[in-house]
């Protein structure tokens, strides 16, 4: 029997209602389309869809059951999708997490999950391989290869996959606390994926290019259900913030009409590239900027290097809403920006209300509250985590952002910082994105972060700017003064006060998440504990 046979033929979109539809009616409609290309490897849907009934298959001859959790340590590549829907398929529960996570945070993320196998690579190095087996053993639990996974011939013997069930534990981040797994079921994600593809007019024409990592939402969800949903062509790339060119590159040669990066993807571009002119992008009609604050100087450049019209589309999105809440249209139109540089983040996509929040009332225009919504795509909360869960909701159903938000007189929605993150001086909010970005044009600093700290006297909290050089230990001791100098005066100069501390860090001290936000909360821990001194971390001053 076929594989895809167990699966009642779908007519149209509208009768998908899982992820395991979405693919079982790509691999009945377009079998013979390229899903996805990967390193010059090309995998149609209907071999996906082959491979997902095979690691389905395999998993459940090894006990795997519907509500199973199965973790998966995959970069980008043509074996994580065969995994993710896999398990899926075979009933279970998928929970990926980045494969540069360290056996700490896997073991962390494995427990708290309760997970009954995990999945790895092919090409895993054997001394991984047997650390991931000997600690996943000791729990009871199953470490199998991807290889292992490909042993068993599909069969149509699969469990019913109920439009309410868990999909997927997509596990924060963690920029502002300790990460926490968020429930997404099938219609939480078929809805955000309807509400996307109708928010951005994303069209089966369309070719999506992508280095964004397959296992965290913005690039999972948007970047790869999406054109697997609509049936658009999708080119994945290596996860690399190092060598941005690949992904110019890519978007030249398969004429890319369709990207996404965090606002330092964008950066990483305007410092890396110093010869535009070899980059014909003009088939790109939507970049989106999001998953970090966005900024104005970025966009302005990123266009401007390239010649393009006003493509870029600051987004805004959070796992708890699946990924996406807002887009800035899909019309050529500039970005918008306030006198404090915050980038409007656009409208909320079909079907997601928004609210601004201020002691449990409605905010007023202009009035700086938490950010809000309510969506079809909500998830229901964290994994066995019912304290985080309680905390998550407002009102009738809305879900609780973390973020600071207001409107303008002309209805637009601009974002000033995470709630926790925010630094508030001599009565003064301040967002970290504020300092970053003036540091960041300073010469001889790489990146910049700003957090709040209390000294415990009268001045209250300040703001202490780390900032990463460009100088060795050596040169920081002699040259580093200046650098500092130059730093406060800037700051000074530009918004009206001077930071509590400014310390010169060695190179990859500031933390950040896989997806490129900065981790505020970690970083002020780091040296509210001493840990950036005791590590030689600090340059200049070294305490």
């Amino acid at each position: 029997m076929n594989s895809f046979t167990a699966i009642s033929p779908l007519k149209t979109l509208e009768d998908v209602s899982t992820l395991i539809d979405m693919l079982a009616f790509r691999a009945q409609h377009t079998p013979k389309k390229e899903a996805f290309i990967f390193e010059g490897d090309s995998v149609s849907h209907e071999r996906l869809w082959n491979e997902v009934n095979r690691v389905a298959s395999f998993l459940m001859s090894h006990g795997i059951r519907s509500g199973d959790r199965v973790m998966i340590i995959f970069p980008n590549g043509t074996e994580f999708f065969s995994a993710f829907y896999g398990i899926q398929r075979a009933g279970g529960v998928s929970v990926p997490i980045f494969p540069g996570s360290g056996m700490r945070r896997a073991l962390a993320i494995f427990t708290a999950c309760e997970a009954k196998a995990v999945i790895v690579p092919s090409d895993t190095p054997q001394e991984m391989l047997d650390g991931y087996r000997q600690a996943v053993e000791a729990f009871g639990a199953k470490l199998f290869t991807f290889d292992e996974c490909m042993q068993s011939q599909a069969t149509a013997d699969f469990p019913k996959i109920e439009a309410e069930q868990l999909a997927f534990l997509q596990y924060t981040s963690g920029s502002t606390g300790s990460s926490k797994g968020v429930m997404l079921t099938h219609e939480n994600l078929i809805a955000n994926l309807r509400q996307m593809i109708a928010g951005s007019d994303m069209t089966d024409e369309d070719v999506l290019v992508s280095w964004l990592p397959v296992y965290h939402d913005l690039g999972l969800i948007l970047m790869t259900m999406a054109p697997f949903y609509i049936g658009a062509r999708l080119v994945l790339l290596s996860t690399a913030l190092t060598r941005m060119s690949h992904w110019l590159n890519a978007i030249m040669d398969y004429k890319g009409t369709y990207t996404a990066a965090p606002d330092v993807g964008y950066r990483q571009v305007i410092k890396q590239i110093r010869d535009p002119e070899k980059y014909d992008l003009s088939t790109l009609r939507i970049a989106i900027n999001a998953a970090e604050p966005v900024r104005e100087q970025t966009v302005r450049d990123f266009e401007a290097m390239f010649g393009l019209a006003p493509i870029s589309k600051p987004s805004y999105g959070l796992a708890e809403a699946s990924v996406g809440v807002t887009f800035w249209g899909v019309d050529a139109k500039p970005i918008k920006v306030d006198e404090r540089g915050h980038v409007a983040i656009g409208y909320a996509l079909p079907d997601i209300e928004l609210k601004i929040v201020v002691d449990e009332r409605d905010a007023e225009i202009g009035e700086v509250g938490e950010l809000v919504f309510k969506s079809p795509s909500a998830t229901q909360g964290y994994f066995r985590n019912p304290e985080a869960t309680d905390g998550l909701f407002w009102g009738d159903g809305y879900v609780r952002t973390g973020d600071l938000a207001y409107w303008d007189d002309e209805g637009d929605l601009f974002l000033v910082a995470r709630k926790k993150n925010i630094i508030k001086h001599s009565g003064r909010t301040i967002s970290p994105r504020e300092i970053e970005e003036i540091v960041d044009d300073i010469e001889g600093v790489r990146y910049a972060a700003a957090v709040g700290i209390s000294r415990g006297d009268l001045a209250g909290e300040q703001a202490y700017v780390f900032a990463e050089c460009r100088l060795s230990a050596s040169r920081a001791e002699t040259e580093g003064a200046e650098i500092v100098r130059e730093i406060v005066r800037t700051i000074h100069q530009r918004l009206g006060f001077r930071p509590g501390r400014v310390y010169l860090v060695a190179k990859h001290t500031i933390p950040f998440t896989y997806n490129g936000k900065i981790m505020h909360v970690e970083l002020k821990r780091q040296y509210s504990e001493g840990e950036l001194a005791t590590e030689g971390k600090l340059l200049y001053p070294k305490q």
